[in-house]
């Protein structure tokens, strides 16, 4: 144990100071990589802009454009496209998340194919796979959402909480309150609420 610990003490001063040296010499960071290790954005190995293949650790903040692989820190922000497991307080992409993401908070402002874990899940576009939290939002759900409060536009799966609210429903609510506002009759159902 102490060996690893050693060695990963190691590994961490002999990349902050190469960001170090990067920073006092006007230097710009590498512009891809497999290993990132960040401070804060964009005091990090690899730049703002480059892409990570392998692991990304952040102590605080970390951007890149593409991220693959796993991704542990703080605030875990990815511009392009996303696909392993994410674990943070935040983890944001910009792009399509192809895997997990588990945090307090995860936001995608495009589609997810795999699962978010959270507090709070969000997703602007299509989750293909679950949503497992306190408030589950997305655009489309092609699969399920585990929370309190449950909302998706197109709801295509299942939907369990306390609160769920679909406005074009094909497949299951279950809940204390189920909205599906394109039905004609029967809006809001207590307990259970199916649409096909």
């Amino acid at each position: 144990m102490r060996k690893i610990f050693c060695l990963v003490l190691s590994a961490c001063f002999i990349s902050s100071s190469t960001m170090l040296v990067h920073a006092q010499n006007g230097l710009r960071p590498m512009s891809d990589g497999p290993f990132q290790l960040s401070l804060v954005a964009p005091v990090q190995l690899i730049d703002t802009e480059g892409s990570v293949m392998g692991l990304r650790l952040n102590l605080l903040y970390a951007r890149n454009y593409d991220v693959t692989g796993l991704d542990l820190g703080l605030f875990n922000v990815t511009q392009g496209d996303f696909g392993g497991y994410s674990f943070g307080l935040v983890n944001y992409t910009r792009g399509n998340v192809y895997g997990v993401q588990e945090g307090l908070v995860n936001w995608n402002r495009s589609n997810v194919y795999g699962a978010q874990a959270g507090l709070a899940n969000y997703s602007r576009g299509d989750i293909s796979g679950a949503q497992a939290g306190l408030f589950n939002c997305a655009d489309g759900l092609d699969g399920l959402q585990l929370g309190l409060v449950n909302r998706a536009a197109v709801a295509s799966g299942i939907q369990i909480g306390v609160l769920n609210l679909a406005r074009h429903l094909y497949g299951l609510q279950i809940g204390i309150v189920n909205v599906s506002t394109d039905k004609e009759n029967f809006r809001i159902l207590p307990i259970v609420n199916a649409g096909w």
